[in-house]
């Protein structure tokens, strides 16, 4: 079982909910969070919560923070970007993976209906505080799981860490989205990045495949993915932290890159 690393609690939903505290784990706490879900009254939440952050202090598990001695701890600034947000409203906890939507109600999955409002929280800071890219500035952004990491790379470092991220074996602790993301890309494929800097845009060729075959398709929607993981979706519509063009590289693609001519060679970084 996956466990979140980075969770926030409310009494209440919406921009008016209480903020009761935030947590960042360093090992499993499933047991606790369980609990947390189970719980009946807002009191009885609050009680639980307290004394999750009282364990994780005690057992130096990780950070606990919660008002008024403490202000908001993430960079991001709603918990959009936190891993999982646990609401007791309307008689029960509700849980949020990601500020995608409130998918469980008592530990239950609730299925989406038609009429599901976007999930809002209240503002736990008015900017972002990553420096990367185009620093995100806005409460409308969803977060990637892969950005955190990554907040204060340029476009090229940013470049390099994503061909390691999928070139180079996984070790423990792989975040489940990057082993995901590694499961719909064939282990022999190669790439060659050209790291933009003027347009922030990753042009990524790969080699493999044939233009047109179905896997070479598969893989164009998953490289496509990457700005998500490794930056943000913004609501409004506003620009991503950077851009991606996926191309399936010619037979030929070696004669201009000629270290690709080894077959051994997984990938190449050049910059513009």
């Amino acid at each position: 079982m996956n466990c979140p690393t980075t969770c926030d609690f409310y009494l209440g939903r919406g921009t008016d909910a209480d903020w009761v505290a935030s947590i960042d784990l360093n090992h499993c706490a499933c047991t606790s969070l369980v609990a947390i879900e189970r719980a009946g009254t807002a009191d009885e939440f609050r009680r639980r919560v307290e004394r999750l952050c009282a364990t994780i202090h005690r057992e130096e598990a990780g950070y606990a923070t919660s008002p008024p001695s403490s202000r908001w701890q993430w960079l991001w600034p709603t918990s959009h970007g936190t891993d999982r947000t646990y609401a007791f409203d309307d008689g029960a906890v509700w849980t949020c993976p990601r500020g995608q939507r409130w998918s469980a109600r008592a530990g239950d999955y609730v299925p989406p209906s038609p009429d599901e409002a976007p999930v809002v929280f209240p503002p736990g800071r008015d900017t972002c505080g990553y420096t990367g890219i185009d620093a995100a500035d806005t409460t409308a952004r969803r977060y990637g799981p892969l950005l955190g990491r990554t907040h204060c790379d340029d476009i090229d470092e940013l470049g390099m860490r994503i061909l390691a991220d999928l070139t180079l074996p996984p070790g423990p602790g792989t975040p489940p989205e990057l082993a995901a993301l590694r499961l719909r890309l064939a282990p022999e494929l190669r790439y060659a990045v050209t790291a933009d800097t003027s347009a922030v845009e990753l042009e990524i060729e790969v080699l493999g495949y044939r233009d047109g075959d179905p896997p070479a398709d598969l893989a164009r929607d998953a490289l496509a993915s990457l700005p998500a993981l490794y930056g943000w979706t913004d609501l409004d519509g506003g620009p991503p932290r950077f851009s991606v063009r996926v191309l399936i590289a010619d037979d030929d693609r070696h004669t201009s890159h000629p270290v690709l001519a080894d077959r051994h060679t997984r990938a190449v970084l050049t910059v513009r």
